[in-house]
């Protein structure tokens, strides 16, 4: 164990003083190397999709993200002695978004292709994968081979501009191809049988089986391929030789395997949670439009307990606790209270007239109140045991912590919040 130490004790004294002797060398020649850039800036720009579980998640449409490539990321930053900015792409964009120089380098899951070193180059690779089928769980005998996926019947599904597009164009022409534009919700469509299968990384079949319990990954043990995961670089042999450094340190002291395990099984889950939360508070400012047009008070006490008496009932149909779905549904309220007296004060001082584009309360936004309200409760009952366990605080803190409507009110959002933060009850 101490000999253990000792090696990876040498091995980081040897990372610093190769930064060190990269940045020095580099000033001294007629090219500077990125490190120069990375140094003076004193910040290191990752470019990520934030779309593809478990290496880089974007929560909302905030700036934050989550996964392990985004942990080591951190890591990396924290090596260099910069601070991390992260920097949002998406796969039909990356590299073009790399060409012009948006980021530094990118962590998000990538894959080593001949298309991308023509134009980058790459680490050396920190996890081995390939790709392989998904489908639902009844249907996996009948996707075994790429054969019996390329047929004219079968529908396929893939996401844009990466390379499971690539793949399945040239492995299943004669299939139902269909591109969908959304990576985070794509499995949905295979769930809802809007599509027969996907076929993916086997590391992504692996966790999505684990989120959807209708779906079976089909023998990730034996993917069709073979691929690599690496840092996608420019072509600086400085930049390269300090970072290829740095992740063999990470492979060999466990740190990226570790990271990886976490969160392939983070509770991935409670981001359906965290939108239903997120829709429902969004909808305030339409309610206070729909309010202020007839001037009806912001508070209905009545019509709240109707509210909440109806969830409390139909969260039963969920093995719901009452006083659990009681406390979610009042702090929803009350976070919808917050964000339209703070409208109604604003429109009082401007002196504000009717709303054209005000919906109707009735017919337009009590229904969508009554599908958020179902989502909520399936979404509480799926992640139930998250919430309710207490080693797991900090991943319920890091999925939930953050609502888009924290841009109408962060006061509301913490409130919309705060019964879910607390252990689920």
């Amino acid at each position: 164990m101490h000999r253990l130490i000792r090696f990876f004790a040498i091995q980081l004294f040897a990372l610093i003083g190769l930064i060190a002797w990269s940045t020095a060398a580099s000033a001294q020649s007629s090219s500077a190397s990125r490190l120069d850039d990375i140094s003076a800036r004193g910040v290191l720009r990752v470019g990520t999709t934030g779309d593809y579980k478990p290496f880089s998640f974007r929560i909302g449409k905030s700036n934050n993200f989550i996964g392990s490539d985004i942990e080591l990321a951190a890591s990396l930053a924290q090596a260099l002695n910069v601070k991390l900015q992260l920097v949002p792409t998406s796969w039909p964009s990356l590299m073009q978004d790399f060409s012009a120089g948006k980021f530094d380098l990118a962590i998000s899951g990538v894959s080593i292709t001949p298309e991308r070193q023509k134009v980058a180059q790459f680490s050396i690779p920190y996890l081995r994968d390939g790709k392989t089928p998904i489908a639902r769980c009844e249907n996996s005998a009948r996707f075994q081979t790429l054969a019996q996926i390329d047929q004219a019947d079968v529908r396929l599904i893939v996401n844009p501009g990466g390379t499971n597009e690539r793949f399945a164009k040239a492995n299943a022409p004669h299939a139902q191809l269909t591109v969908y534009p959304d990576n985070v919700s794509i499995f949905d469509q295979i769930v809802n049988q809007q599509a027969d299968l996907m076929i993916t990384d086997a590391i992504e079949t692996k966790l999505q089986q684990h989120l959807h319990p209708e779906l079976c990954a089909i023998h990730p043990e034996a993917p069709f391929d073979h691929s690599e995961k690496a840092i996608l670089l420019p072509r600086d042999a400085q930049l390269q030789t300090v970072i290829n450094l740095w992740l063999q340190l990470s492979i060999a002291n466990g740190s990226v395997q570790k990271a990886m395990d976490r969160w392939l099984y983070f509770p991935w889950g409670l981001e359906s949670l965290r939108r239903a939360v997120d829709e429902r508070l969004l909808l305030a400012e339409a309610v206070a439009r729909a309010k202020w047009n007839v001037q009806a008070p912001i508070e209905d006490l009545a019509r709240e307990e109707q509210v909440i008496q109806a969830a409390v009932k139909q969260g039963a149909e969920f093995n719901l606790a009452s006083n659990f779905v009681e406390s979610v549904f009042r702090a929803q309220i009350q976070a919808s209270k917050t964000v339209q007296r703070d409208l109604f004060a604003k429109w009082t001082a401007q002196h504000a007239g009717k709303f054209a584009d005000a919906p109707d309360l009735a017919k337009t936004i009590r229904p969508e109140l009554d599908r958020i309200t179902t989502q909520l409760l399936r979404s509480l009952a799926a992640n139930q045991a998250v919430l309710v366990d207490p080693a797991r605080k900090n991943e319920v803190l890091q999925a939930l912590d953050i609502l888009d409507a924290a841009e109408l009110s962060k006061t509301a959002a913490e409130q919309a919040l705060a019964p879910l933060l607390q252990g689920g009850r």
